[in-house]
């Protein structure tokens, strides 16, 4: 049987999930590290990196979205998602409480206990896949490299420089020639 401090543990945990999951963002492209290997100048990386720049939207139809500075959504943004975050969480404990009653019924145990953990455990649930779904609010992060990324870096290694760019969630995504 569960005490009720294992049970305001349990609350205080999913409170802290649905407020502390952190947002994913765009690629940063000022992480992109570009680096001659035929004696280029400063001016002449710059002149080849805005032509690639332009060749790669020309090439994948796509801007690159520019992110905001150190990695902060605006404000409207966050307060979207926080609020999405904390529909879900109470969505996730209201299904996980009536779960949680009803597994604790059938089992001939105090229903008040399995509502109490089935409510920790859904709202954390429901907090972690925030902006998950297909009909989130937000764009499902991509797998891998978007397409302009791939151009840039493309154009860019054909020009003789050695591309890397390190992403948040993976090692560094690097081509050269």
């Amino acid at each position: 049987m569960w005490s009720g401090d294992r049970a305001r543990v349990l609350v205080t945990a999913a409170a802290a999930v649905v407020v502390g999951v952190p947002a994913f963002g765009a690629e940063d492209l000022a992480a992109l590290n570009v680096q001659g290997q035929r004696g280029q100048s400063a001016d002449q990386t710059r002149r080849d990196r805005y032509e690639c720049h332009n060749w790669a939207i020309e090439q994948s139809g796509q801007t690159p979205i520019a992110v905001p500075a150190n990695n902060e959504q605006s404000s409207e943004a966050k307060a979207s998602q926080r609020a999405e975050r904390i529909n879900r969480a109470l969505h996730g404990a209201a299904m996980g409480a009536g779960l949680g009653g009803f597994v604790r019924a059938v089992q001939h145990e105090d229903p008040g206990q399995g509502m109490l953990a089935g409510a920790a455990v859904g709202a954390v649930i429901g907090a972690a896949t925030a902006g998950r779904s297909p009909g989130g609010s937000e764009a499902a992060e991509p797998e891998g490299p978007s397409d302009y990324l791939r151009a840039l870096t493309a154009c860019l290694t054909g020009r003789g420089y050695t591309v890397a760019m390190l992403t948040p969630t993976s090692a560094p995504l690097t081509a050269s020639r």
